[in-house]
């Protein structure tokens, strides 16, 4: 768990010197107009290097006086994870061809029953109506379309 600790700091770590280099090249001083483009990323990747520096040198006095501790996942572990992230992936691939609500209708509907093992009924009604409600508060109330993929707008014809 220690060096899963230290490894994911690390890369948060590269990812904060990646923000302070682009604000560097941005601008991040204060200009005579205000602060220039740069100049809140560049310090909210100070505070990430410095938060991840803090959790790095914690974790490896622990692993140096503890050990590595327990392991970062149980037996079995992978099982759960994956119901999540597989049918979450699937659906944003699905959302680049079909658009948001028929991928949402879809996802909701394989999750709940595949997954949730719920009954056909509150699947079909929840997984139908959650995504054109979204259709209709987005799309036609406030007027902020969401994705349509390649097709979505050919087969949501309103």
């Amino acid at each position: 768990m220690r060096k899963a600790d230290i490894a994911v700091a690390l890369l948060l770590m590269g990812v904060g010197i990646l923000v302070i280099a682009d604000s560097v090249r941005l601008g991040f001083k204060w200009g005579t107009n205000g602060p220039e483009s740069g100049f809140f990323p560049f310090y909210l990747g100070a505070g990430l290097i410095l938060c991840t520096c803090i959790i790095v040198f914690k974790a490896a006095i622990k692993l140096k006086k503890e050990g590595a501790g327990a392991r970062l996942m149980p037996k079995g572990g992978l099982k759960p994870i994956l119901w999540v992230l597989v049918p979450a992936s699937v659906m944003i691939l699905v959302t680049e061809f079909v658009g948001l609500h028929i991928a949402a209708a879809l996802y909701l509907a394989f999750y709940m029953r595949a997954v949730g093992k719920i009954g056909w009924v509150t699947t079909l009604l929840i997984s139908v109506l959650m995504p054109v409600s979204l259709y209709i508060a987005f799309d036609k109330l406030f007027l902020v379309p969401l994705p349509q993929g390649l097709w979505g707008a050919y087969l949501i014809p309103f």
